[in-house]
């Protein structure tokens, strides 16, 4: 039983978000995050990967 939430919501009106309303918010948002940080490890390890060349060259390193 996979029904769609209906995510038609405003921060204006008086009440609140259902709780499926806000499972689903906290999912998307969880994916983003995760998203992101894969982008970011994948950055990093990039600059540490190029710095560590830069110095092996600068350095004559084997």
């Amino acid at each position: 039983m996979d029904s769609k939430v209906d995510m038609t919501y405003s921060l204006m009106w008086d009440t609140e978000p259902s709780d499926e309303q806000l499972n689903e918010i906290m999912k998307e948002v969880g994916e983003d995050v995760r998203r992101e940080h894969e982008e970011i490890r994948k950055m990093i390890t990039e600059n540490i990967h190029r710095t560590w060349m830069q110095l092996r060259r600068e350095r004559q390193i084997p």
